[in-house]
């Protein structure tokens, strides 16, 4: 196998799903990682990992700004530890594309994901952290990320402010 020199660019294609303004426009979202760790699988996570309860895994709590101030998304992601073992390391920078470091630190290329996207209300974390109102609308992504010959990596739930959100697709491929 030849691997591609690492290159953010490069990993476009990890774009699963992008975030725009209430005009559908593209924004930028820029990434922190406040919370990393190691711990035991849930119930809860295990099942949407496949992996037995209390199996180690990697937990990451990462915030995305559009000014660097204040935080629109929340994400939530749970890695199984034995394929990215060393990912709760502080010492391991974690730039905005999460699924470039996979691949360059842990020889992990995320090549599919199953996406569900669902609206709900804030609780009292969410709302704090997101910086409005307990029970203001929200949207909630869940996904299961795949890696090439390693099957399912990743569990994540991403939540964000319903007024920063918007959704846009195409099907088909227009005729001029």
């Amino acid at each position: 196998m030849q691997r591609t020199p690492f290159r953010p660019n490069f990993f476009c294609i990890f774009n699963f799903f992008s975030y725009g303004n209430q005009t559908g426009s593209s924004i930028r979202i820029y990434k922190t990682t406040p919370i990393r760790k190691k711990i035991k699988a849930t119930s809860e996570i295990s099942f949407q990992l496949g992996i037995n309860q209390s199996d180690d895994v990697i937990y990451l709590e990462r915030r995305g700004y559009i000014d660097k101030k204040n935080p629109i998304i929340i994400e939530k992601s749970w890695w199984v530890a034995a394929v990215v073992e060393g990912l709760q390391k502080p010492s391991l920078h974690i730039p905005d594309l999460l699924y470039a470091v996979i691949f360059k630190e842990f020889d992990t290329q995320i090549n599919s994901s199953q996406e569900v996207l669902t609206a709900g209300i804030a609780d009292d974390e969410t709302a704090k952290i997101l910086h409005i109102n307990k029970g203001d609308p929200v949207v909630i992504l869940n996904r299961h990320s795949y890696a090439k010959d390693k099957g399912l990596v990743e569990f994540r739930i991403t939540t964000g402010r319903a007024d920063m959100f918007s959704y846009t697709t195409s099907i088909g491929t227009p005729q001029p």
